[in-house]
């Protein structure tokens, strides 16, 4: 039986005498409409993604970064987090430690993978077909007693239902891939970070090194000039380098101040876990860097959107 002769039957009047025929037709009513919803909701609707969507998420990361990510859903998740996040922290950071740390433990990751995981949902509500409404109306007369039953069904939202399936589809789709460039944004951000703050640190000792020496030669020169060795115009120039240098000084220790913070940021990291060590020097450049039109490919060929 089709849609448009079910309600052309269903939509009609029938008048009931005993009450025993009345109940008989509202029993086989219910069980017909009951049938009809349920074959309608078994082959239109869909069903939650295993891991919310996070597949695409992961296969992206593990291929750029090479590194895991973790949607943190439960206390037993976020325990095994913290227990590796610790694990990299008790060692020396390296900017591989520190991009995993990031993307285990960045609040504004996780907000975007439960965005994921409220898409998905929406994806699923969006398969499912509206629900028919049943009523029964009775109309008293003298002789005889009439009802009417009729069975509503929204037909354009059941019309519609494969189109907006399709939409939702491609929105939870639009939002794994949202995920996955939030991803590659924290990865890269964290790992400008990582670089900025070890230079900031190695910037530090090196004007310390050059702060101590010229403070020795400042006092070297005021010594030799108290002999008559010295001018005062080569006194003045070492006390004026010397006063430079420990300027300098005062803004490297700063700026590695505000980059370290940056970095804490980027990770996620509070408390106690704001002790960790970097490394005194960058890492060494390689022997041959890569050419900017194999540069501008790569980034290319690995665009997301």
């Amino acid at each position: 039986m089709t849609l448009s002769s079910w309600f052309a039957r269903s939509q009609s009047n029938f008048i009931v005498a005993p009450a025993t025929s009345f109940r008989t037709r509202v029993t086989r009513l219910v069980r017909v409409s009951a049938a009809l919803a349920g074959g309608v909701a078994l082959s239109a609707c869909a069903t939650f993604s295993a891991d919310t969507g996070m597949n695409v998420v992961a296969g992206i990361s593990h291929q750029e970064v090479k590194k895991d990510v973790v949607f943190t859903r439960s206390e037993t998740e976020a325990l095994e987090s913290r227990a590796r996040v610790d694990r990299l922290l008790k060692r020396p950071l390296t900017v591989d430690a520190a991009v995993q740390i990031a993307l285990l433990n960045n609040r504004s990751l996780q907000a975007a993978y439960n965005e994921l995981a409220i898409e998905d949902a929406r994806r699923v509500e969006a398969s499912l077909p509206p629900n028919p409404r049943f009523s029964i109306t009775r109309i008293a007369s003298a002789p005889e007693t009439e009802f009417e039953t009729q069975i509503v069904v929204d037909i354009l939202s059941l019309a519609t239902l494969p189109l907006r399936t399709d939409i939702a589809g491609d929105r939870f789709r639009q939002a794994q891939l949202r995920a996955a460039e939030e991803t590659l944004r924290v990865a890269a951000d964290t790992r400008r970070a990582y670089y900025r703050a070890v230079a900031a640190r190695e910037l530090v000792r090196l004007l310390t090194k050059a702060k101590s020496q010229a403070e020795s030669t400042a006092k070297v020169a005021k010594k030799l000039g108290e002999t008559g060795a010295f001018n005062k115009l080569d006194q003045a120039r070492e006390q004026a380098f010397y006063a430079e240098t420990t300027v300098d000084l005062a803004t490297a220790r700063q700026n590695a101040r505000s980059e370290r913070e940056d970095l804490i940021r980027q990770l996620g990291l509070w408390g106690q876990d704001l002790d960790f060590r970097l490394p005194n020097v960058l890492p060494v450049l390689p022997r041959r860097p890569r050419t900017l039109p194999g540069i501008e490919v790569e980034a290319i060929r690995k665009r997301l959107d």
